[in-house]
């Protein structure tokens, strides 16, 4: 058998960071209230949540701009919280000017197996963003300190000393 057959090169979504390219498109279930983070100084703000991932089988961060956010949003008038329903996000486009995020709410929900509840839960979401909770600035209008380069974020509760973050795992 030939080594190409045995070995495929992990997605772009395969990491604790949902990272998506051009034509990606995920079903996600939201497993946690919205953060509001800030990346470097004058930057806008992103929002973050810890998702489990459908097709991936796994919990996982998802960061996104306004245009998720209020995708999102808007579909709480008639589907409920995002936590209560899965949605499908896909991406098109590759640069700052043509990329758009389209958020499409699935008929069909099915509830995340419990071992990706437990998963999502050990996911420390305000230290891998660097962020606050969304009700928190909502309450006091102040933004969380803009992340300075070369911080290294932590993702999980209790994560060992010796534990190394791979670039590549980072969303922006």
């Amino acid at each position: 058998m030939s080594i190409y057959s045995k070995h495929q090169p992990e997605g772009s979504g395969d990491g604790l960071y949902l990272k998506l390219k051009d034509g990606d498109s995920y079903r996600l279930r939201v497993m946690s209230e919205p953060a509001i983070t800030v990346y470097k100084e004058g930057d806008r703000p992103r929002y973050a949540w810890v998702v489990y991932n459908h097709d991936l089988k796994k919990a996982q961060v998802y960061n996104a701009g306004v245009s998720v956010y209020s995708q999102l949003a808007a579909l709480v008038e008639d589907w409920g919280e995002p936590t209560s329903f899965d949605f499908r996000i896909k991406r098109e486009g590759s640069g700052l000017q043509d990329t758009s995020y389209l958020v499409t709410p699935v008929k069909n929900s099915t509830e995340p197996p419990k071992d990706g509840v437990a998963e999502a839960d050990k996911i420390d979401l305000i230290n891998a963003t660097k962020g606050k909770w969304l009700k928190e600035y909502v309450e006091d209008d102040v933004l969380p300190d803009p992340v300075a380069s070369g911080v290294k974020l932590d993702t999980v509760h209790e994560m060992p000393d010796d534990h190394e973050i791979n670039p590549e795992d980072i969303p922006f």
